[in-house]
């Protein structure tokens, strides 16, 4: 399945966006992203649609407070009790007590209902994604504003609910269209190594196994997203199909691990060059400013002894991070300007 990736220059997106009409949005999306359309986050629509509450549902002791806009889990509860039992429904993949419910995540479900009567005969994939399990456990406290990424129990179990709900959505996009791709969203890479994240190398890596793992196992391809800098040779050694960095505002960055880029491609990974910036740069770039920029990118790789025709056969290009915090009319100038590029790239270089 990864090899329909190869030498198509597809396009897609993180998942986020400012907008509140999950309808409209969804259209949109099918309408303009025809070859990997993916569903909508929506930020700006309810609380509940912010990347930890919106994973949160099914979790044991969770709290989300909808009036003050928080959420945490309470360990004064029966914690290990009711972690036996959402491990008792992990272990019978009882993946429904898990769902992503629409309250939750509106774009999901009018997604699923609009592409169950689009016509799909240009789409390779549809794209999902759930947020990493590092900066789930760093974000998500207990009631006593304790990451529960430092809670043995809570550690754990929050990898095998992240995992399980990957499989939920898997389930779910399959039962529109058989080809899938899960995005591991993880903007809190760029602390690995800092004094801000006090855990191990090997602890991270665990961790985002076991969901590529459960991603793999429901037949669909994994990716995971950072959108600030980190040390990449830590997740290009992973069993990821493909790395979404962010390329317009750190392009040298994944050139400095050359060995590890040439053993992930190798090896049939894919690129995601994050190329169109999702800050106030978006009111003065053009196509043809980026997809400078990108051969920028091509050539810092290209120095370190890796073909040219080896990146262009392994690239995809989405926006530099997710859009939730953009107004709307320049959000849809990046998702436009995203397509804008990928079509430039198949022009160019005839693919």
């Amino acid at each position: 399945m990864k090899e329909k990736l190869k030498k198509k220059f597809y396009a897609t997106a993180i998942g986020s966006v400012p907008h509140t009409d999950e309808v409209a949005v969804c259209k949109n999306i099918l309408k303009n992203y025809k070859e990997i359309p993916f569903w909508p986050q929506m930020p700006k629509r309810a609380f509940f649609e912010n990347m930890y509450a919106q994973f949160l549902e099914g979790f044991p002791c969770a709290v989300i407070d909808e009036a003050k806009n928080k959420v945490w889990i309470d360990t004064s509860k029966d914690l290990l009790g009711e972690i036996e039992k959402t491990y008792q429904r992990i272990l019978e993949e009882d993946c429904e007590y898990f769902s992503i419910t629409k309250k939750a995540a509106a774009g999901f479900h009018a997604f699923l209902s609009l592409a169950e009567n689009a016509d799909l005969k240009n789409v390779s994939f549809l794209k999902g994604h759930i947020t990493g399990p590092i900066s789930f456990g760093l974000s998500v406290t207990d009631e006593n504003k304790q990451s529960i990424l430092y809670h043995p129990e809570l550690s754990e179990t929050l990898v095998k609910v992240l995992a399980i709900k990957a499989k939920y959505q898997i389930r779910r996009l399959k039962s529109v269209f058989s080809d899938v791709i899960i995005f591991i969203d993880e903007p809190y890479l760029v602390s690995i190594g800092s004094s801000v994240i006090n855990i191990k190398t090997e602890d991270v890596t665990t961790k985002i196994r076991e969901i590529v793992a459960a991603i793999h196992e429901e037949g669909a391809l994994a990716g995971i997203h950072c959108c600030g800098n980190t040390d990449w040779s830590i997740l290009l050694g992973l069993d990821l199909d493909i790395l979404n960095f962010d390329a317009y505002n750190y392009p040298k960055s994944i050139s400095l691990y050359p060995e590890a880029v040439k053993n992930f491609l190798n090896n049939g990974g894919v690129l995601a060059w994050g190329i169109s910036p999702t800050s106030d740069a978006i009111k003065r770039e053009k196509e043809d400013g980026l997809i400078e920029r990108l051969k920028e990118g091509f050539g810092y790789l290209t120095k370190k002894g890796i073909k040219e025709g080896q990146i262009l056969d392994s690239l995809m290009v989405t926006p530099s991070c997710g859009l939730g915090t953009m107004d709307i009319e320049e959000a849809d100038r990046v998702l436009d300007l995203n397509i804008a590029v990928s079509n430039r790239l198949k022009e160019i270089y005839g693919r």
